[in-house]
């Protein structure tokens, strides 16, 4: 039997027949009983006492039918495929993500898009699910789920959010902290136009608390000039002004979108920010 929360001190519970074939595949549904969807190979090891060789090969026989599949990095782990999610080719992450980090031993938490989502800001339907790490991680692909992530350094200092009704605990950026991360990873989003319109669709989540404590913890000036004028040419005057106040005496001048021409286009003294996709024009 798989302990519902194991730590490097518990020692699952040795079943009385450790050859038997079928044995892994009673594991799983034991953990999946308990809500655990995520195992990892040495906790199927010590709870069947079995060889790791003799787990892969009875993994590997379950997993033809999509009952399981691996998941990358290490400590080896496997997610476990409920019938009714075969078809997608993986559950929900907000009910397993958690685990696999948690197993990995790694910071992490739902960003960009994926937490925008999650704080009422859906102007598209999220094709990907963002996570933001520590460490680079290859992207994850289970048929139809796929994960990308992107990475943070100081990641611990992000202030998240507690959502209501998840079906696990989940780690997800404030709506502020949100907003911040998509002017600096706005590439991975499809631009800061885009950003731009998922920031919109967060001003009601972002209040003057949350905003302050985002900020705090900010290391990029050129983040807090960015979303300053977006809050601007939103017209989010309150949000705007805490922005500025938090902003040094001095600022370089940035452009708005990254790596795009910037001649002509017009200047914001107050942020210091050259408008080079013409947003506020647009919005006038």
């Amino acid at each position: 039997m798989i302990q519902d929360h194991p730590t490097p001190s518990d020692r699952p519970v040795l079943l009385s027949v450790p050859n038997r074939p079928g044995l892994v595949l009673r594991l799983l549904d034991d953990a999946q009983a308990r809500g655990r969807l995520v195992v990892g190979l040495d906790e199927l090891v010590a709870a069947s006492g079995l060889t790791p060789l003799a787990v892969k090969r009875q993994l590997e026989h379950v997993g033809v039918g999509g009952r399981v599949k691996r998941l990358p990095g290490r400590k080896s782990s496997y997610l476990i495929i409920p019938p009714e999610h075969r078809v997608r080719g993986a559950p929900p992450v907000d009910r397993w993500l958690e685990a696999y980090f948690r197993l990995r031993g790694q910071a992490y938490y739902l960003g960009l898009l994926s937490a925008a989502a999650k704080h009422g800001s859906s102007q598209q339907a999220v094709q990907v699910v963002q996570v933001i790490t520590e460490k680079p991680m290859r992207p994850i692909t289970l048929s139809r789920v796929r994960l990308e992530f992107h990475v943070k350094v100081g990641l611990h200092r992000t202030p998240l959010a507690e959502i209501r009704g998840l079906p696990a605990a989940l780690a997800i950026s404030s709506a502020a902290a949100t907003a911040l991360d998509l002017t600096t990873f706005s590439k991975s989003v499809g631009g800061m136009a885009r950003a731009v319109e998922v920031i919109a669709g967060l001003l009601p989540a972002i209040d003057a608390a949350g905003l302050r404590q985002a900020l705090a913890v900010e290391p990029m000036v050129t983040a807090k000039q960015r979303m300053g004028y977006i809050f601007d040419i939103l017209g989010a005057e309150t949000l705007a002004n805490i922005v500025h106040q938090s902003l040094p005496r001095r600022t370089v001048r940035i452009p708005l979108q990254p790596a795009h021409p910037a001649t002509g286009s017009p200047l914001s003294t107050r942020w210091n920010v050259v408008d080079n996709l013409g947003l506020k024009e647009q919005r006038a």
